[in-house]
């Protein structure tokens, strides 16, 4: 499986040939803070270090504490953060940015809190008819000859409508705000899930105009359906227990909340569930799609009326709870709940369920770049499950979109029993060699697809093939040598795709393991991936991702099913169990290998 090629966002910095002096004046807003100790600068580049605190002065008494400090340096950008005392700001979330420029940078934070916009300022983010139609022509240019499963979904009539549609819509009203919305919705027609405003590539004057905005929404929640509950509660109000139902947000009943929103969120095909899962607001994320496209729908606000509905009594509750930032809200919620956190190695576990049955979760498969290593944890496992002779294991990938195809291949060996022989995918690609005029608006990591060269031979419909020798050939995998001689249920849910999708499609093919939950996302006419054109248009600087490669792990005929891995064993989850923290798939899966005993 080492030959599906993923995505792996690589940031490169671009060094000058010689150091150059900059000037920064720091200023940090301590008014917030609880208690205000003694106040440092930390940072990657020389007078700072992750290792020693840079001390700031407050002069004035203001609350502001500052520093300018002269960095001599061939980076164009500074990683840093603030410490009040011992307490780091941003626990949990990225260290802050800050690009330098010849003419000297200041920069004024609230601590703990990215930098925002003012209302005035994100007002002020306007564009002409021309940009606009620029910013258009360049999008529909680029994608057309680049995207390779552009018409899967769509047909060219379609297409065009919506181009026109995109065009007209952002020149209703051309703002920065509105473009987002309106290439995320028109990115969503194409059904691709890796075709989307991608927030994680987006740059600082969207992070700022929107993502950091403090209009979020204090709490988390869990989704069963189109019905709501709260998970989480990070506001003041004591009305928001874990287990009640949101009825309604500012009296907009919660289905059509959903119904909504998911028009501007990206799945492959007509997956469905797969939008709505990923509208769940678990808020462990850097971004959450639902803190982003709320506001953008329904508008920003300072505070939220919500209608309740407490299912143990039947009683209906109202609440008013103020609006808070992203990075408030996690450090409320890591304080109030032991299991909220950003800890990678956390979302893998292993534990007994009994005597017999061993139970291995994994939330991610995204291990770049993470200081936790996956195969020591799986080898330990193992090791204990062979030595207490278990008879059934559970592993649990639910809630885990994907990662690393290594780790899929790696566990499916731990369970295999037999030799399986898994065909060469087969890899498309839409062009050869990207013209000169286009490459003006697109990055990526590698030179490669920029002209992909002896890599690919010509298909008759004028697309390209990736030669085996490049994708990937037929291969044959053997059982580990410690492998699991006994029966292993795969436990699964709409979160899954990319590598979580291919582990359940072979799974199942295979008959490794019995499939116990819902649909998996992704889908089995194929997905596009591994290589990606980061296109920013010219002028509203907003971000798409662009798959370049369209990959079919199996012939794709009319009878193959546009959705995603269906269970052995569908399980409905249900309000009562979740009000009751009965896990209904786990429970479900216990009470099959009771009967197998």
């Amino acid at each position: 499986m080492k030959h599906i090629l993923f995505l792996l966002t690589i940031t490169t910095i671009f060094s000058c040939s010689s150091p150059k002096t900059y000037q920064v004046h720091f200023k940090v807003d301590m008014s917030t803070a609880e208690r205000v100790e003694k106040v440092y600068l930390q940072g990657d580049i020389s007078p700072l270090s992750w290792n020693q605190g840079y001390e700031l002065a407050d002069a004035d008494g203001d609350g502001t504490y500052e520093a300018k400090i002269e960095f001599v340096t061939k980076s164009k950008r500074l990683k840093y953060k603030y410490r009040n005392g011992d307490n780091w700001e941003l626990q949990g979330a990225d260290n802050r940015t800050l690009w330098f420029k010849p003419e000297g940078v200041s920069v004024n934070v609230p601590f703990n809190e990215y930098e925002t916009y003012s209302k005035d300022k994100i007002q002020s983010l306007t564009y002409t008819s021309e940009q606009i139609k620029e910013d258009v022509a360049a999008l529909k240019a680029t994608i057309k000859y680049v995207h390779p499963s552009l018409y899967k979904y769509r047909s060219e009539k379609e297409l065009e409508s919506d181009f026109q549609e995109l065009e007209a819509a952002m020149l209703a009203e051309p703002s920065l705000i509105n473009a987002y919305k309106q290439v995320s919705k028109f990115a969503a027609k194409i059904q691709c899930s890796h075709t989307f405003t991608n927030p994680w590539n987006q740059g600082g004057t969207v992070e700022k105009a929107i993502f950091f905005s403090r209009d979020k929404v204090p709490f988390t929640f869990d989704r069963i359906g189109k019905q709501l509950f709260i998970a989480k509660n990070a506001s003041e109000q004591n009305e928001l227990i874990p287990g009640r139902e949101i009825l309604t947000i500012d009296g907009v009943p919660a289905a059509e909340i959903l119904n909504r929103l998911t028009p501007y969120i990206t799945a492959d095909g007509a997956n469905e569930e797969k939008k709505l899962q990923r509208l769940t607001l678990g808020g462990t994320n850097k971004f959450e799609l639902f803190d982003i496209f709320f506001p953008l729908e329904f508008g920003s606000k300072e505070v939220f009326q919500l209608t309740l509905k407490d299912h143990s009594s039947g009683d209906i509750i109202k609440a008013e709870v103020k609006a808070m930032s992203k990075t408030a809200r996690d450090a409320k919620l890591r304080s109030r709940y032991d299991d909220f956190n950003n800890d990678f190695a956390a979302g893998w576990q292993f534990e007994w369920k009994n005597d017999s049955t061993a139970y291995l979760k994994v939330t991610s498969f995204a291990v770049y770049n993470k200081d936790f290593n996956w195969r020591n944890f799986l080898d330990s496992a193992f090791r204990e499950i062979t030595e207490k002779n278990a008879q059934h294991l559970i592993l649990d990938i639910r809630g885990n979109e994907g990662g690393e195809t290594e780790i899929v291949e790696y566990l499916l060996r731990k369970i295999l029993q037999s030799p399986i022989t898994v065909p060469a995918p087969y890899t498309v690609v839409n062009y050869k060699r990207l013209p000169k005029e286009l490459e003006a608006n697109v990055t990526t990591w590698s030179k490669l697809p920029y002209h992909w060269g002896a890599t690919v031979e010509p298909l008759p419909n004028g697309q390209y093939r990736m030669k085996e020798r490049y994708s990937g050939r037929a291969q044959t995998y053997e059982p580990a040598k410690d492998n699991f001689r006994g029966q292993s249920y795969l436990l699964i849910d709409a979160e899954n795709s990319s590598a979580t999708q291919i582990m359940a499609t072979y799974a199942k093919k295979y008959k490794l393991a019995t499939l116990i939950g819902q649909e998996t996302g992704g889908n089995q006419r194929g997905l596009n991936g591994g290589y990606i054109f980061f296109h920013r248009l010219p002028n509203t600087k907003v971000e798409i991702d662009l798959p370049l490669l369209s990959i079919n792990l199996f012939p794709v005929t009319e009878e193959t099913p546009n959705g995603g891995i269906q269970p052995d064993v569908f399980v409905q989850k249900n309000v009562a169990d979740f009000i009751n923290g009965v896990d209904t798939e786990l429970a479900a899966t216990m009470a099959l290998i009771h009967q197998a005993n």
